[in-house]
């Protein structure tokens, strides 16, 4: 076993390269709007009551339980810093990770171990608050493992910053009750310590049991195909042969099993996975019992470092390794373009481009939707019914005043003449933007905008119009 000082060091400079491979581009939808809603809440000094920014949102109350989270990256300003805070952050929840993996352990099967799992993770912890709550339940796991007051102290005070930053706190009483059964119930108080009380701990479960029902797709609840996510499957199967193999805290591997299970049935959830798999996985998964020796503290150093070496390679060339936003994911091309229009009105929009939108326009003009599900039960049936019918889609665009569309280039259709029933492939926005009604005025590589031509003089449409 290397010194304490050696192991620190070690941590040290896997938190630099760890650090540098997590600068890449903001990929999350949901950035933006998080961005807008810590603006708000900046300006207002006070947290929203009801959704303030999309048309669409039922008027309920909104529990948002990531308020901490957005204040925090608006006051940091600019989106080259929050994306260099949030690389050093994973890099942090990794090195800490190996560290506390290292002193229960051979350094060389943690370094592997950790060079797997942020490997793994890599492309799930964008700049969003689940990134946040996943070093947050590193945390949670050393305080539960520490056995001192301090580290009791300190497990309540990360569970309640995590209660503000991400509903993924509700496993801190879990956490417990597995590490450091005499912190459960204080855990579960722990959880109270919010602006929305009671309510920001039912929210999560009432979220959860509404994706589960089918009513709308989002790619974040879906389960993590294999194919996919193989990592993810190796992780799992690695502890799982680890536990069997040599039988190490049953209470470390019912908390792995339980993360594992959240990880695979939801996409969302991997970056708790992988950010606690260093911690909660066997240390001895890459040592044979029969040579869990002496030599096995010590031996098999070149293969170890040589697939830590290499995972670390995987990400630093398979990766995008530079600050600031992913073109190809937002419509910043059209954006710009519709704001040198002065086009003023609602905006149709898919939900992936709300955040993005509401950040660009809000308040002078409001987007429709977003990916907040939880607040839109009504429009996403009335969005169901609307692609499929047009008589719904007209509708709808009537029911929310819709003078400007940033819609997503959809290629063709299938459509069915209403005379004579015949069916036929035509271009999306022929079918739901009418040439004859909708002004095609600016595209980009994901995204076209149409203005409605009866909301604006002929001659500015005329202005700005493109062939489609």
């Amino acid at each position: 076993m290397p010194s304490e000082r050696t192991t620190i060091a070690i941590a040290i400079g896997l938190a630099v390269v760890f650090t540098f491979l997590a600068i890449t581009p903001i990929y999350s939808y949901d950035f933006f709007w998080h961005l807008a809603t810590g603006r708000w809440i900046a300006e207002h000094q006070a947290l929203p009551i009801h959704d303030p920014f999309a048309i669409a949102s039922d008027r309920t109350p909104w529990i948002n339980g990531e308020w901490l989270f957005e204040v925090v990256l608006y006051s940091i300003g600019g989106l080259r810093a929050a994306s260099l805070l949030r690389a050093l952050l994973v890099g942090l929840t990794f090195a800490i990770a190996f560290f506390f993996a290292a002193r229960t352990s051979n350094w060389r099967i943690a370094a592997v171990l950790t060079a797997l799992a942020f490997a793994g993770a890599h492309a799930r912890l964008d700049l969003r608050p689940s990134t946040i709550a996943a070093g947050l339940l590193v945390l949670a796991i050393v305080c539960a493992t520490r056995e001192t007051r301090a580290g009791d102290i300190a497990f309540l005070v990360v569970a309640i910053v995590w209660i503000n930053v991400h509903p993924s706190a509700l496993l801190a009483p879990v956490v417990a009750a597995l590490l450091r059964t005499r912190l459960t119930i204080p855990s579960a108080l722990a959880l109270l310590v919010n602006p929305f009380g009671w309510r920001a701990v039912a929210a999560p479960i009432t979220l959860t049991l509404f994706a589960r029902g089918g009513t709308f797709v989002n790619a974040e609840w879906l389960p993590s195909p294999i194919v996919a996510f193989p990592l993810l499957y190796v992780c799992v199967v690695a502890g799982v042969v680890s536990f069997a193999l040599h039988r190490r805290d049953l209470r470390r591997f019912v908390l792995f099993a339980i993360l594992g299970y959240l990880a695979i049935a939801h996409v969302r959830n991997q970056g708790l996975f992988f950010a606690a798999f260093p911690l909660l996985c066997g240390p001895d998964i890459l040592v044979w019992p029969a040579a869990n020796r002496g030599e096995g503290q010590t031996g098999m150093s070149g293969p170890h470092i040589f697939i830590a070496v290499a995972l670390i390679a995987f990400v630093l060339i398979t990766g995008d390794h530079h600050a600031g936003v992913a073109p190809h994911r937002f419509p910043i091309g059209s954006v710009a373009r519709l704001k040198a229009t002065n086009f003023r009105g609602n905006i149709y929009n898919p939900d992936q481009f709300g955040g993005f939108l509401i950040w660009s326009f809000y308040p002078e003009r409001r987007a429709l939707t977003d990916g907040r599900n939880e607040l839109f039960h009504t429009y996403i049936d009335e969005y169901a019914k609307a692609r499929v019918d047009s008589r719904a889609w007209r509708a709808l665009l009537a029911k929310y005043r819709i003078d400007v569309a940033v819609d997503e280039d959809r290629g063709t259709i299938d459509a069915v003449d209403a005379v004579t029933k015949q069916r036929r492939a035509i271009p999306a926005s022929n079918a739901y933007w009418p040439p004859r009604e909708w002004a095609l005025i600016a595209r980009d590589d994901v995204s076209m905008v149409f203005a409605r031509r009866a909301a604006f003089p002929p001659e500015a449409v005329a202005r700005w119009e493109l062939p489609r």
